[in-house]
């Protein structure tokens, strides 16, 4: 179970939610975005979040941030950056903080626009935000607690 942002190509006449409803419907992968691109975002990426590794594949890049389970992978015409819910409180708003960073850096190199689904509100305006996306995880923690679920947000 995983926070999640997703980028794609977003007409400006066209409302979120209309672009939600037809994800997936084009199945068909394009190019892998440049080679060019991919290293400004790993570059930026590493400036905000440090050590990354690397793990890119034949149609796609990847990044990976092993402290704190934050992973970019980025696709032609779209991208995607999740994080576990592993955080609560003040670690909550640091990893959430450093997603919308991140997902600025996408937005900046790719021309894609973000949206987080979990508080139903463009990057930009979920990132003036953060603490909706902090309350979010805070209940997930609770209710992995509720649930006896070991992890490090309920311990």
């Amino acid at each position: 179970m995983s926070y999640d942002l997703t980028f794609v190509d977003k007409p400006a006449d066209q409302s979120w939610e209309d672009l939600l409803e037809t994800l997936g419907e084009d199945d068909e992968p394009g190019e892998r975005p440049g080679e060019r691109t991919w290293n400004a975002v790993l570059t930026d990426a590493r400036r905000i979040l440090g050590e990354v590794t690397d793990t890119s594949g034949g149609s796609h890049y990847e990044l990976n941030h092993e402290p704190t389970g934050i992973q970019l992978s980025l696709y032609a015409g779209e991208a995607g950056i999740t994080v576990p819910y592993w955080y609560k409180g003040a670690d909550a708003v640091r990893v959430v903080q450093a997603i919308y960073a991140l997902g600025h850096i996408v937005e900046q190199h790719t021309g894609l626009s973000g949206y987080d689904a979990q508080v139903e509100l463009p990057l930009a305006e979920a990132a003036a935000r953060p603490g909706l996306a902090a309350a979010v995880f805070d209940d997930v923690a609770a209710d992995f607690a509720r649930r006896g679920y070991s992890s490090p947000s309920s311990s």
